[in-house]
């Protein structure tokens, strides 16, 4: 087997997992200052960069619909193992290792999401009613969660079929990069994210999956 558990590093993960999500939903219930729209004075454009410029501000309700398959896909995909024979005597461990990942990322990128109260691109639309209170989700532009759940999914899926040196583990990581790269694209075709949200998001769910099959995997493997 390719990983090693220890109790005391799973405890600590899942710990620093539930820790940061409690952080999240403190941060949610605490924000409770009304803001309005780019229009009423509190945002007026300025601080979008010339990258996220690139994005757009009119809402795409297929393409949203679209990024719901990486955002449920992408964390499946790593529970497929468990039809292989290879690794489906290893697959409480694998099971483990994918828990703690997405409970990482689920959990930072909501308290990133909580904190950083980006205002979504479809706020900076010409329809958008100036005296509209902007609500939790209007604010949820930065990180790209869908991207971020997608990748470290994907990323993950890709890290443990190389690790197990498995046929298709040549086309892991393309098949990583697309559901992670689509998922971005379309969540910003979707006018909920810009550009480096969806960028972000990538960093974040990738190398938190990355990160968690280096640290359990065994040194002399």
């Amino acid at each position: 087997m390719p990983f090693q558990l220890r109790a005391e590093r799973e405890i600590v993960l899942l710990l620093a997992g539930a820790g940061f999500l409690a952080a999240a939903v403190w941060a949610d219930r605490h924000d409770v200052e009304p803001v309005y729209s780019p229009y009423s004075g509190k945002y007026q454009g300025h601080e979008i960069n010339p990258i996220d410029r690139l994005g757009y501000t009119v809402k795409n309700e297929r393409a949203g619909d679209l990024a719901d398959f990486g955002l449920y896909g992408g964390p499946t995909l790593p529970l497929l193992l468990s039809f292989d024979p290879v690794t489906r005597k290893h697959y409480p461990a694998i099971l483990l290792i994918w828990f703690e990942t997405m409970l990482l990322t689920f959990a930072l990128s909501s308290l990133v999401k909580n904190t950083a109260n980006r205002p979504r691109p479809y706020i900076y639309n010409a329809d958008w009613m100036p005296d509209r209170i902007l609500t939790r989700k209007d604010r949820a532009a930065f990180l790209s969660g869908h991207t971020a759940n997608a990748s470290a999914g994907a990323v993950l899926f890709a890290a443990l079929l190389g690790a197990y040196d498995r046929p298709l583990a040549r086309y892991g990581r393309w098949l990583a990069v697309g559901v992670a790269g689509l998922t971005g694209y379309l969540r910003v075709r979707a006018g909920k994210h810009w550009p480096t949200d969806a960028l972000a998001g990538i960093v974040l769910g990738g190398g938190i999956a990355g990160a968690m099959v280096r640290i359990h995997r065994k040194a002399n493997w």
